[in-house]
């Protein structure tokens, strides 16, 4: 019989409101959005609030977790998806924490928790995020994908880092591929300016002002300038001096990355 030591005994190992799946991923696919780094850890998060109401019967055994009594997808008000999570979980996820030795036999076939499990599941911490926010999250420009997952593991800041990476990212990609020198070379705040200047850069929204060139140029001066002053303000302050601004909650960060999907939008139209 296996004798948990007291320090374990003692220690608040995870978050107590990671009680569930759906808790971080309210859907199979946004449960996949997850790195899988994640994804196993929320598994382990949930068989560690299991585990004292199945330890009389064994432990942790894989036959009884996929069935719907034990409510390993517990949150899915969706049978059908329920079952899928079920599926998806009890698959490459609970290989995985048995082979890093989270998960020790405690039988022929059932499992507990190892001591090397209860530390990993220490690191599983950040903000739980609202149900609206995670709805949220899927209506960003496609690019994003490196941000969304990201912010659904709670890292505001490296979301909004990477999202105005992929958005100067873009600029550099439409610089590479011109034919117009005048962009050659140039980066950041000058690259902006310089692209939407350049002869060969489609202005995203033609039916403004179409008869008079005075208002033309002061739309695209408007533009050259947000998007030079995403880059100058937003881009390069999370980028060098995170440490520097107000801590980001999930509203503030899905503001900003909203409006790094508006750029690539602007730039999907140019």
């Amino acid at each position: 019989m296996h004798i948990r030591s007291r320090e374990w005994e003692d220690k608040d190992v995870t978050n107590p409101a990671w009680n569930s799946i759906a808790d971080t991923a309210p859907t199979l696919e946004g449960l996949k959005k997850l790195s899988f780094e994640r994804q196993i850890l929320v598994l382990l998060a949930r068989l560690h609030v299991m585990y004292p109401q199945m330890a009389s019967t064994g432990g942790l055994i894989w036959e009884n977790l996929r069935m719907p009594a034990y409510a390993l997808a517990l949150g899915f008000e969706d049978p059908r998806e329920a079952a899928r999570v079920t599926d998806y979980m009890m698959g490459r996820p609970w290989t995985e924490l048995i082979h890093r030795g989270y998960l020790v036999q405690n039988g022929s076939k059932s499992y507990r928790i190892s001591e090397e499990g209860e530390v990993a599941l220490a690191s599983l911490n950040g903000p739980l995020l609202s149900r609206g926010a995670l709805e949220a999250i899927t209506l960003l420009h496609p690019d994003l994908a490196e941000a969304e997952r990201d912010f659904r593991e709670g890292r505001f800041t490296d979301a909004v880092r990477d999202a105005f990476r992929i958005f100067e990212n873009r600029l550099n990609t439409m610089r590479d591929a011109s034919s117009d020198p005048s962009v050659h070379g140039k980066s950041g705040a000058k690259l902006a300016h310089a692209l939407v200047k350049s002869a060969a850069y489609k202005f995203p929204y033609p039916g403004l002002s179409p008869n008079d060139t005075t208002r033309q140029e002061a739309y695209r001066e408007a533009l050259r300038n947000l998007y030079a002053g995403a880059l100058g303000l937003i881009r390069n302050a999370y980028d060098h001096e995170a440490y520097n601004l107000p801590q980001l909650d999930e509203c503030s960060a899905l503001e900003l990355l909203y409006f790094a999907s508006y750029l690539l939008r602007l730039l999907d139209l140019s």
